[in-house]
């Protein structure tokens, strides 16, 4: 049984990242759908129900963020880092990018969709640690927000007409006959019941 001393961290993260979540973005979970409502938006980008929440699960594999549906992807990063213990060692940061790397696959490897997206650039961001604070930055090269303060970065006016998306950062969704794009349902990998945590 994991503590909740080693969840702690990891609790915090997902707040954080599920009000980056909440802020939604211009294609971001949650624009364009009614409440119950999924599937994709005017732009065929995919949507998240707008009052879903992520949620951490625990397996035999180890702790993984889920969507509100329970789904959870265990390839890429893997396992999220719990806390020590004893409650040393704690990394709010790391622990932090770790969440929003999990929210992300999740969103990416079973809903297709990549979130969020820079409000300049159009490029999706990646989470990373940086003097010691979770920020959320842009693959053109500038950091966005802090993970948790995307709403204030969502609300600066939009790149200038024109200025376009540069090829290397444009949307590159597989068909849906992919091979490869196995993920994991609520039933977790070996048919056991994931715990809510």
């Amino acid at each position: 049984m994991i503590s909740s001393v080693e969840l702690a961290p990891l609790r915090a993260a997902l707040r954080l990242v599920q009000r980056d979540l909440d802020a939604g973005s211009p294609r971001g979970p949650g624009l364009d759908a009614e409440p119950g409502a999924e599937g994709l938006d005017a732009g065929g980008e995919a949507v998240v129900a707008g009052t879903g929440r992520f949620r951490l699960v625990a397996t035999e594999q180890g702790v993984f963020v889920a969507l509100p549906d329970g789904r959870f992807w265990v390839g890429g990063a893997g396992a999220l880092p719990l806390a020590d213990p004893r409650g040393e060692h704690a990394d709010s940061a790391a622990a932090t990018v770790a969440v929003a790397m999990g929210a992300q696959e999740c969103l990416s490897e079973l809903l297709w969709h990549r979130w969020p997206r820079c409000p300049e650039h159009g490029a999706t961001l990646r989470a990373e640690t940086a003097d010691g604070e979770a920020v959320w930055c842009c693959g053109v090269g500038h950091r966005v927000a802090a993970v948790g303060g995307l709403a204030r970065a969502m609300t600066r006016p939009p790149a200038s007409p024109g200025t376009g998306v540069p090829a290397a950062v444009q949307d590159e969704r597989p068909g849906p006959d992919a091979a490869g794009a196995a993920g994991v349902d609520a039933d977790g990998a070996n048919g056991t019941e994931p715990e809510v945590v």
